[in-house]
């Protein structure tokens, strides 16, 4: 029986992080398999295998560290790393995010190495200017892992054009959707009041972090618009804020701006249903909120492959989406051309795209049409029940082509391969 050992930042709070969860779960009865973290996790997924805390010195809040600091702590990491993989034998490493991939490499030694790039690498490079240090880091190492997992095709595309990945390392895996287990979580019941009655509101439901590659200053400026018809309408963002930089405080910002009300479950504030916005955090079960919500809005302004609009499906809600690089259209238009650049609403078979953000600046003001496309999104799926019905029951079939044996036999493929 292999030893594998995933390798992660940490293990909760993303689409990454739960692929880990999933697949530590679903393969731990063939594998022996060890799961190694390194940042602070007050939290954490259900998984299987062991969990490793590998620790650091100084801050695991990189915000909180110098130069000198951040450089020392990872090469402690490079030692301690090497050490747990003789200590258990690993044969296997799957690691998941560009430090994590760039770590697994340098400690490979003779064992099988495979890395996970589960986003568009060439936009997030341009939203995040920190991480351009890794650009040269990828394009000389990654070659030198034996295989390389994408989530989408675009992503494929993009390590190929822009970091001179080779085609032959790349293979395409999608995330699957535990069905079953989405269904029984989804009909969990509200053990909150506060959320029982926010639910009893037609709610706009965004699940994502609160990063500017997630975009949602744009719902904040469209719920504005769409309040003035339905006055009753809230948005509830559900997801953790990133410490660096802290985006909270920009939408909070905005949100003040525009008139709207803002309620932040960080902070002592009355629970009050008189908010229009609300910000709920971190929930192990995004699910039993998405089955009450009345349609889900994802205005990323890039993806990997968002797992979100493929979980709003099994929940039973229509999907509002941006037309980002990658991952929506695939998902919701999976034969039209997936580099697309529309400029209205599309109504696909399993949802509606809209136009996607430029760039992931909430600093910026934002296109008259794109803003238009999103209000007039949300408005046909208020008004048209028949549409939007059939959102919802295709939605259900789509899910199941992204069928857990199917996805999960691919990857034993890969952890098989020589």
């Amino acid at each position: 029986m292999q030893n594998i050992l995933f390798f992660v930042y940490r293990l909760y709070g993303g689409g990454a992080e739960r692929v880990v969860s999933n697949l530590s779960l679903a393969l731990g009865d063939q594998y022996n398999i060890r799961i190694a973290i390194y940042g602070d996790q007050p939290k954490a997924y259900p998984h299987g295998g062991e969990l490793i805390k590998i620790n650091l010195p100084f801050s695991d809040d990189p915000t909180t560290n110098i130069w000198w600091k951040r450089l020392l702590r990872m090469f402690v990491l490079i030692y301690k790393l090497r050490r747990l993989k003789r200590k258990y034998k690993i044969d296997l490493t799957i690691s998941f995010g560009e430090q994590p991939n760039i770590i697994n490499i340098l400690t490979r030694g003779k064992r099988k190495t495979i890395l996970s790039v589960r986003s568009l690498l060439s936009k997030e490079l341009v939203i995040y200017p920190k991480m351009k240090i890794l650009n040269w880091f990828i394009k000389f190492w990654y070659n030198k892992a034996n295989q390389i997992i994408v989530p989408s095709q675009l992503a494929a595309k993009d390590l190929i054009a822009h970091f001179g990945i080779r085609a032959d390392k790349l293979k395409v895996i999608y995330n699957y959707i535990d069905q079953e287990k989405i269904s029984g979580l989804s009909s969990e019941p509200m053990d909150n009041i506060f959320h029982q009655e926010l639910f009893q509101y037609p709610v706009l439901l965004n699940v994502g972090r609160i990063t500017p590659a997630k975009g949602q200053w744009l719902l904040l400026i469209a719920l504005k618009k769409i309040k003035q018809i339905h006055p009753n309408f809230k948005l509830v963002i559900i997801g953790e804020a990133e410490k660096e930089g802290d985006l909270r405080k920009v939408l909070f910002g905005l949100a003040s701006e525009l008139g709207l009300k803002v309620y932040d479950c960080s902070r002592e504030m009355e629970k009050s249903l008189g908010y229009d916005v609300f910000f709920l955090g971190f929930q192990v079960n995004p699910f039993k909120f998405m089955k009450r919500s009345k349609m889900f809005v994802f205005p990323s302004v890039f993806e990997g492959f968002p797992n979100s609009i493929l979980e709003a499906m099994q929940c039973g809600l229509p999907v509002i989406s941006a037309d980002c690089l990658s991952g929506p259209r695939e998902i919701m238009a999976p034969e039209s051309d997936l580099q697309i650049n529309i400029q209205r609403p599309e109504t696909t078979e399993f949802g509606i795209l809209c136009p996607a953000l430029p760039n992931g600046n909430p600093h910026l003001p934002i296109k008259e049409e794109i803003l238009s496309s999103w209000v007039s999104a949300i408005e046909m799926m208020t008004n048209d029940m028949s549409q939007k019905n059939n959102f919802i029951q295709n939605g259900y079939k789509r899910v199941m082509d992204f069928d857990r044996e199917k996805i999960l036999n691919q990857w034993k493929e890969i952890i098989e391969s020589e």
